[in-house]
C-alpha cells in the first residue's frame, strides 16, 4: 500500500457517539480524509455545527439511501448504525463493488465467517485470495466484549470453567436513543443491571475465544468508559507474578495494551485509545485469579479499534491517527 495516499471515507450514522468519535479522529489522521457523512437526524448540518471540538472539515452532512451511498464509490465505508439496520447498506455497496474497504461497527456480522472480526491486539487481518476481487469487510469488536478478551486471552489456555465477567459501563454505551439504561432520572445515584443471561456479547465473546464465558452488565451514571472484573479458574497452580509477566510478555509489542500491578479505574482510560489491564489477584491455592480490564467504550471499545483496524487492513502504521490526534485529548500512557 501507499503510505502517502490518502483514502476516502464515508460514515453512515455520524449522529452516534461512536461516529462523532470518528469523525474527530480522521479529521487528522495523516492517511484518511472525510468524503461525505450521513444522518437523517442530522441532514443539512455542517459538521462543524455538532461536534464538540473544532474541525478542519466542515462538511455538510446528508441523509443518504444506500443506493445513493454505493454511488459515491468511496475508498472506505464505516457503517455506524444500531444493530439489525446494516443489511441494506452493505447488500448496495457488495453490488458497485468499488469500495477498498466496508467496516460494520454493529453486531450485525461478529458471527459471518464471511467478514474479518478483529481486535488488533489478538487477531491478524488475513484477507486472502478472495477479498482481491470485493471489498475488504471488518466487523469490529464490541466494547464490552473487547474487555473481556484482552482480560481472558493471554491465559486462555491455561482455564476451565466459565470466566465470570462483571461489567460497568458508562450511560454512552446505551446510544442516544432515550432508553431506562441511559435515563438521567433512573441513572442518578444508581447503578442498573440488565441483560443479565445471554448478552450479545456474552454470546460474541464464547464464540470468538472458543470458550463459554459468564457476563453480567450494568449501566451507571458516568457518561463513557468501562470496567471488567474478570474472574477466572484454572487447570493448574500459578502466581501472580506468573500471571503478571504472562500479560506482559503478551502485550509486549501492542501499544494501547498497558499492564499494571495495581487495580486501573475508568478516570485512566476516559479520552484515550488504550485498554489498561490490572489488579493481578491469584487466590492462595494459585487455581484463582482476578483481572480487571479498562478502557473508553466509544474509543478503544469502538472508534479506535476500527481505525487499528482500517490501518492493518490497509497495511498503514498500526496506530496511525491514534498519536496525540484526538484534539484536545492526548493519549494517555498508564505506568
Amino acid at each position: 500500500m501507499n503510505h502517502q495516499k490518502k483514502y476516502s471515507v464515508g460514515i453512515v450514522g455520524v449522529r452516534g457517539y461512536v461516529g462523532m468519535e470518528l469523525v474527530k479522529i480522521i479529521n487528522l489522521h495523516p492517511n484518511l480524509e472525510l468524503a461525505w457523512l450521513s444522518s437523517r437526524q442530522l441532514k443539512n448540518k455542517s459538521i462543524n455545527e455538532v461536534a464538540d471540538v473544532k474541525l478542519n472539515s466542515d462538511i455538510k452532512i446528508e441523509s443518504l439511501s444506500p443506493t445513493e451511498i454505493a454511488s459515491r464509490q468511496t475508498d472506505i465505508v464505516v457503517l455506524a448504525l444500531p444493530n439489525l439496520v446494516a443489511q441494506p447498506f452493505v447488500s448496495c455497496l457488495l453490488e458497485v463493488n468499488k469500495n477498498q474497504l466496508i467496516i460494520d461497527l454493529s453486531a450485525d456480522y461478529r458471527f459471518d465467517s464471511d467478514w474479518i472480526y478483529s481486535i488488533p491486539e489478538l487477531h491478524t487481518i488475513k484477507k486472502g485470495k478472495k477479498q482481491l476481487s470485493k471489498p475488504i469487510l471488518l466487523s469490529n469488536p464490541g466494547c464490552y466484549a473487547t474487555a473481556m478478551q484482552l482480560a481472558i486471552a493471554p491465559v486462555a489456555d491455561l482455564v476451565v470453567g466459565r470466566p465470570n465477567c462483571f461489567g460497568i459501563s458508562g450511560y454512552s454505551g446505551a446510544g442516544t436513543t432515550p432508553s431506562t439504561t441511559n435515563n438521567p432520572d433512573n441513572l442518578n445515584n444508581n447503578i442498573i443491571p440488565y441483560k443479565l443471561i445471554e448478552h450479545t456479547h456474552e454470546k460474541e465473546v464464547s464464540f470468538h475465544l472458543s470458550h463459554p464465558i459468564s457476563f453480567s452488565p450494568h449501566v451507571a451514571s458516568f457518561f463513557r468508559g468501562i470496567s471488567m472484573t474478570v474472574q477466572l479458574e484454572f487447570t493448574q497452580s500459578i502466581t501472580e507474578q506468573y500471571l503478571f509477566q504472562r500479560f506482559n510478555d503478551f502485550y509486549a509489542f501492542h501499544e494501547l495494551a498497558h499492564c499494571r500491578k495495581e487495580i486501573p479505574n475508568i478516570q485512566q482510560v476516559v479520552g484515550t485509545h488504550n485498554c489498561v489491564l490490572g489488579g493481578f489477584s491469584v487466590s492462595k491455592d494459585g487455581k484463582r485469579a482476578t483481572i480487571v480490564s479498562c478502557l473508553d467504550n466509544l474509543l478503544k471499545g469502538a472508534a479506535s479499534q476500527a481505525i487499528q483496524n482500517i490501518n492493518l487492513a490497509l497495511d498503514l502504521e498500526p496506530i496511525a491517527g491514534l498519536r496525540d490526534n484526538l484534539n484536545p485529548f492526548k493519549l494517555k500512557i498508564s505506568a
